[in-house]
């Protein structure tokens, strides 16, 4: 009899352990999402274009990434004219992680990622994204040296600024 309840305590143990292990699994793999809520303004602060969207990615909860865990980024941005011309849908897809560190207030993770325009997915633009306390993030589509034409207009699209959105709570 003690044998048997011997044996059926190791077995609900390794169950645990197990278990654990997969809520672990589990942590890394959970998205986190927000809103993007942002807007293009001219040299004299007049809003040009208005942008909103979604994002989600599992870069914000997560410390350990690795290949068969890697750092995932994604995001639909809906661009119009803020007089409500010119409606146009953008996807950031491809994510690609290369460096990750802590500025001030601010986790920044730098990578490459892809965007989709009107004649076609753009591919590897620089991209650095700043997360201030899980409240707010921006995603900075960097003109580095060496880029091709088609990175730069894509840069270029977004005015060179930093794309400011929400965490969802």
């Amino acid at each position: 009899m003690i044998v048997i309840v011997i044996v059926y305590l190791m077995t609900i143990n390794g169950l645990g352990v197990i278990v654990n292990a997969q809520i672990e699994v589990l942590k890394h793999k959970i998205l986190t999402t927000g809103k993007i809520n942002d807007s293009l303004k001219d040299k004299n602060g007049n809003k040009i274009w208005l942008l909103s969207g979604h994002w989600k990615s599992n870069l914000f909860n997560n410390t350990k990434f690795n290949d068969t865990n890697p750092g995932k980024f994604s995001a639909v941005i809906d661009m119009v004219m803020a007089n409500g011309s010119t409606p146009h849908k953008h996807k950031i897809s491809h994510f690609t992680l290369t460096n990750m560190s802590t500025q001030k207030n601010s986790t920044v993770y730098e990578g490459t990622l892809s965007l989709s325009m009107n004649l076609g997915p753009v591919f590897a633009i620089p991209v650095t994204i700043r997360n201030f306390q899980n409240e707010t993030i921006s995603i900075s589509l960097e003109p580095l040296e060496g880029i091709t034409s088609d990175q730069m207009n894509v840069v270029n699209h977004f005015d060179n600024k930093p794309i400011s959105g929400t965490f969802t709570k």
